[in-house]
């Protein structure tokens, strides 16, 4: 089969967005904006239709004065999340922002542009999505009642479900108190994983799901691509997997590791090189976006697949019943569930392969950890 283009697309008129969240900083991924960036991005919020009612929901907030001291953007990891999560930031601190949009010239604009404003920490998500340590916390808090440079400080958490439990507590005794002027804004995609006493305490803001057709012409518009390859950066719609940040993942090779030990299964072992050469929580997001494609091809209904995967979708729906495929998801879930277990990561991607030969089955090992 001829090889797909690769996905390693980033929009053409701005910085790649996960290099500009992955800055040198100390454990626990605080960093001051004084070590990166702040990009005001209005032309992306505009060009992706699905963030229009969410950004003019916050302006409306804005100008009527109640915005909450917390804010949840629920939505999709990507690069339009992130935009609207920045341009926001850059629009609470512009001094004189013109027709609801940062000015980009005062002082605050000036200096978030260059990353020299110091009013503002993020808590920056990784690639393997790794839990807030509770350390970065403290370390918030510490510098949380030092005198402010400007009329705010923020402070950005993105995917703040990965709180566990001591950083979580440790972040609500400063959302129940917090300092004069403190604005959080925070993004969540998986919002049932989030602390319940952190959800109550966070005012919730839902951005609408986009189609597949308009992430299509956003990935358009953003980068020139293809309309092939814009098709299948719109289903694949993860970041973690679009973005290239890790060199080693490579989809095609992943897909057709599933569908050789689906109609394999003699031999499970030898068909999982590529499952193990990819971080197990980047495996576990492709294969669970792949599933729902398959399980509709499986029952008949239509669906919109890019051209390169559907020979490899149509001989997993084949290889596996109904039944059988239902039982599939079960395990997927489990596996991404333990993919951030820092123990036995080839283990649990081996037990995922011999529970995979007949999902229906007991599982051959013990779980892991």
């Amino acid at each position: 089969m001829p090889r797909a283009p690769s996905t390693r697309c980033v929009p053409k008129s701005r910085p790649n967005w996960r290099q500009r969240m992955a800055v040198d900083a100390p454990e626990g991924n605080l960093s001051g904006l004084a070590e990166q960036r702040l990009v005001s991005d209005p032309a992306t919020i505009r060009s992706a239709g699905w963030l229009n009612d969410a950004w003019a929901q916050l302006e409306r907030m804005i100008a009527a004065g109640r915005l909450p001291h917390g804010l949840l953007l629920h939505g999709r990891l990507g690069a339009p999340m992130t935009a609207l999560l920045e341009t926001l930031a850059r629009r609470l601190i512009c001094e004189a922002p013109r027709e609801g949009w940062p000015c980009g010239e005062c002082p605050a604009c000036r200096q978030a542009e260059q990353g020299s404003f110091p009013d503002l920490h993020r808590l920056a998500d990784d690639p393997e999505h790794r839990d807030i340590p509770v350390d970065a916390i403290r370390a918030l808090i510490d510098g949380a009642f030092i005198t402010r440079y400007g009329r705010m400080r923020l402070v950005l958490v993105e995917r703040i479900e990965r709180l566990n439990r001591a950083s979580g507590n440790a972040l609500l005794k400063l959302l129940e108190e917090p300092p004069e002027s403190m604005q959080f804004l925070c993004t969540v995609e998986q919002v049932d994983r989030l602390l319940p006493t952190i959800r109550s305490r966070l005012q919730r803001v839902r951005l609408r799901e986009p189609r597949p057709d308009e992430l299509a012409a956003w990935w358009r518009q953003a980068t020139g691509c293809s309309p092939e390859r814009a098709e299948l950066l719109a289903f694949i719609d993860d970041p973690t997997l679009v973005d290239g940040t890790d060199p080693t993942f490579d989809w095609q090779a992943v897909t057709q590791a599933w569908v050789r030990l689906a109609e394999e299964p003699r031999s499970p072992l030898a068909a999982i090189a590529p499952w193990l050469a990819t971080p197990r929580p980047v495996l576990a997001r492709w294969l669970l976006r792949l599933w729902p494609a398959v399980a509709r091809r499986q029952a008949g209904l239509t669906d919109t697949v890019p051209a390169a995967l559907v020979p490899m979708l149509d001989r997993l729906a084949r290889a596996h019943d109904g039944e059988q495929w239902l039982a599939v998801q079960t395990r997927l879930i489990q596996f991404a569930r333990e993919a951030g277990h820092p123990l036995h990561p080839e283990l649990s991607v081996e037990q995922l392969a011999l529970d995979l030969v007949d999902p229906r089955l007991a599982r051959r090992l013990e779980p892991v950890g």
